[in-house]
């Protein structure tokens, strides 16, 4: 008789779930939502304004072409980056919001149909989650892309101009970068390791040995971690055979360069003097860069080389 009540309440239950499910239907709900924070159709967005704290840029579109404040030629896939991610805003939970959440949020991001606004969402970080709340909702969503589980969204969004400008090779802050190594001609490479809490330490891997803090200058080792954010290529040396040849000079060689981030984007620099006119001794401005086991030699101005490819001896006191 007891096993039958038990039944009979178990088919209660379920039945009650069925129909709140019904009527209710949070997933619908959720739905709903999910169209309140995302683009429906990117088609005819052609300005778009991003703004925070400390940045800010306008991108406007003309004849199928994006465009830096309606001037300088963006980078396309930049663009069209974040205008998918926009579209495919998924929310996977929604955030109990606080005044301390609320303010958290102080990314806006405005996509408009020439005077028409279309959507104004506000984003940013809490919890180590990527909140979205649009002008449309009460809520805070914490949102993800479907299928870019490990995909950093405040990098698709970035405020900062930077992120998209054409010719751009390596954009990575100092907090996103995991490790950096430098093997300078003619000297032993070596490497600085960040971790999670800022800490940095150096190894020489062909000693498979680490130093000692007490032997390096800790606020020069940080310099160089600020040095990987906006680093540009002038062009790539298509039309230019003596720039191709002398990338495989060895005698033009000064050095190699590898910085990973956290999110495992890796970059390896070969870096080569560039003849001077006529092929003569060095350009002073410009270097040769084969990015990325890359054969096509790539034009980079000089200065941004010249703080990373320093020895090791750079980085200790005094």
């Amino acid at each position: 008789m007891q096993h039958r009540r038990y039944i009979g309440l178990v088919v209660s239950v379920l039945l009650i779930g069925a129909i709140l499910l019904v009527f209710i239907d949070p997933w619908g709900s959720l739905r709903k939502e999910s169209r309140r924070i995302s683009l429906q159709n990117h088609s005819g967005i052609d300005r778009i304004i991003l703004s925070d704290a400390y940045d800010s840029i306008g991108l406007e579109k003309r004849d199928n072409a994006w465009y830096i404040s309606g001037e300088e030629s963006a980078n396309q896939v930049a663009v069209e980056n974040l205008l998918y991610a926009a579209e495919k805003l998924q929310i996977v939970s929604i955030y109990a919001g606080t005044p301390e959440g609320d303010r958290k949020l102080e990314r806006n991001v405005r996509f408009y149909d020439g005077k028409k606004l279309v959507l104004n969402d506000h984003m940013g970080t809490v919890e180590n989650r990527f909140m979205v709340k649009s002008e449309r909702s009460d809520q805070i969503f914490s949102v993800s892309i479907p299928g870019y589980a490990g995909l950093d969204l405040n990098r698709v969004f970035s405020c900062h101009p930077n992120h998209y400008r054409e010719y751009m090779l390596i954009d990575l802050l100092p907090s996103e970068i995991l490790y950096i190594e430098v093997e300078p001609k003619g000297e032993e490479p070596f490497r600085f390791t960040m971790d999670e809490q800022g800490e940095i330490t150096c190894s020489l891997p062909d000693r498979d040995s680490v130093l000692s803090p007490l032997e390096l200058d800790d606020l020069s080792i940080r310099l160089l971690f600020s040095y990987f954010t906006s680093i540009r290529y002038e062009e790539q040396a298509i039309d230019v055979p003596y720039v191709q040849k002398e990338a495989a000079n060895q005698e033009r060689w000064l050095a190699r360069l590898f910085v990973e981030s956290r999110q495992g984007e890796t970059h390896s620099l070969n870096v080569f003097s560039m003849p001077g006119e006529g092929g003569a001794k060095n350009n002073m401005f410009y270097a040769i860069v084969l990015h990325n086991g890359d054969p096509q030699p790539l034009v980079i101005k000089y200065i941004y080389l010249d703080v990373l490819m320093r020895g090791l001896d750079s980085y200790r006191p005094g």
